[in-house]
């Protein structure tokens, strides 16, 4: 074996692009359903509200858990508007 050997052993631990790829979309993928869930466990809902919400992050793979968190996302600031609005004790 000669030089070309060497080489030809060093390919063989090169991942192909397409093995990175996936690799990095499941890492994704596993990151945001991880997120979903602790924000979903965080949050105060009724039990029904929390088992479709729960549903909706494991059952529906990407939009799932995207969406929960947009909307979560959109309550804590809609949340937020509200507590500014609302005047304080004592001053006012």
């Amino acid at each position: 074996m000669g030089a070309g050997g060497d080489l030809d052993g060093w390919r063989l631990m090169i991942p192909a692009p397409y093995d990175v790829l996936w690799t990095a979309a499941v890492v994704l993928l596993v990151a945001l359903t991880v997120g979903a869930l602790l924000v979903w466990a965080r949050r105060r809902e009724s039990a029904s509200n929390a088992l479709v919400h729960l549903a909706l992050i494991l059952v529906v793979p990407v939009l799932g858990p995207a969406a929960y968190l947009a909307g979560a996302a959109l309550d804590r600031r809609a949340a937020g508007r509200a507590a500014a609005r609302t005047p304080r004790p004592g001053r006012g």
